[in-house]
């Protein structure tokens, strides 16, 4: 069966944000009133898919490179604010944050808190720049892997784009269902901070000023679609796999560098990667059957 009329293209990666907006838009309802403006973001929801309608008709009537990019990349720009809504709806299962139970975990395994002893240790400059270094290439490797995917292997592309988007959204509503906030936001001042000493440390305190919240700590989405990532790499590129290999590296000890992440987010986002890469694999199966793709 297809979903799709002759010369109407829809996209897996069209339905599965339609359909995490719409479970979220359910969860809203579970929300206080004082504490969720759920009608502004039920009205977000409506212009959003009425967005994604346009991008559809766009590319389905004018098919054409740019139409193509558009409908394929869209969904990622939507994901820093589909990831900012988790701080807000992360309180449905549980009232309170699970900070302490992780962090009594890395005092079990490890005999002290890694995320607060690690830059201690460390303080060197130099070491700085290098973790926040690898910190910051994540926010590249999020739109490059994909643009580098669609320009050298397109085929791959429409695939590729749905398995990154897809995970980013698995994981967002697993941050929904466990509120786990991480050391920056846990702890209080000074332990919450790394001293800004260079040019990437500050680069790092810049983007999560503008949009980091407190929210996503466990497990370590970083690591996860950093590995999904380098997975995606291994169908596409040799070369790309190990251009991608060092800084993944960089990002496993970076996360708790900086104190985003407290030590098992890390073991999480390793442990979650394969599962949340095979749940997306399963999904775009579902999604491209039905559509025809």
């Amino acid at each position: 069966m297809s979903g799709n009329k002759p010369g109407f293209k829809i996209l897996p990666s069209d339905m599965v944000v339609i359909a995490y907006l719409l479970i979220t838009a359910v969860l809203m309802f579970f929300i206080p009133k004082e504490e969720l403006d759920a009608g502004r973001h039920l009205i977000d929801r409506l212009l959003i898919i009425s967005g994604i309608a346009f991008i559809v008709y766009l590319d389905s009537t004018w098919r054409n490179n740019f139409t193509k990019f558009l409908h394929l990349f869209y969904p990622l720009t939507l994901l820093g604010y589909i990831y900012g809504e988790t701080a807000l709806l992360n309180h449905i299962f549980f009232t309170a944050n699970l900070d302490p139970l992780f962090i009594n975990l890395d005092n079990k395994i490890f005999g002290f808190q890694p995320a607060l002893e690690f830059s201690k240790a460390f303080p060197q400059v130099w070491f700085s720049e290098l973790m926040n270094f690898g910190y910051f290439s994540y926010y590249f490797m999020t739109i490059g892997v994909s643009v580098i995917i669609f320009f050298t292997h397109r085929p791959f592309a429409e695939k590729a784009v749905f398995v990154i988007v897809t995970s980013f959204l698995i994981y967002y509503l697993f941050f929904i269902i466990f509120p786990v906030v991480g050391p920056q936001y846990y702890f209080e001042s000074p332990f919450s901070e790394v001293p800004v000493t260079g040019f990437f440390s500050k680069a790092v305190k810049a983007v999560q000023e503008a949009g980091e919240y407190p929210t996503g700590a466990f497990p370590s989405s970083h690591v996860g679609m950093a590995l999904i990532f380098l997975y995606l790499s291994t169908k596409t590129s040799r070369l790309l796999f190990w251009v991608l290999l060092p800084f993944v590296i960089l990002i496993l000890f970076a996360t708790v560098y900086i104190k985003a992440h407290y030590a098992v987010d890390i073991i999480g986002g390793i442990l979650s990667a394969p599962v949340v890469l095979i749940v997306s694999l399963r999904i775009w199966h579902f999604f491209s059957n039905y559509l025809g793709s």
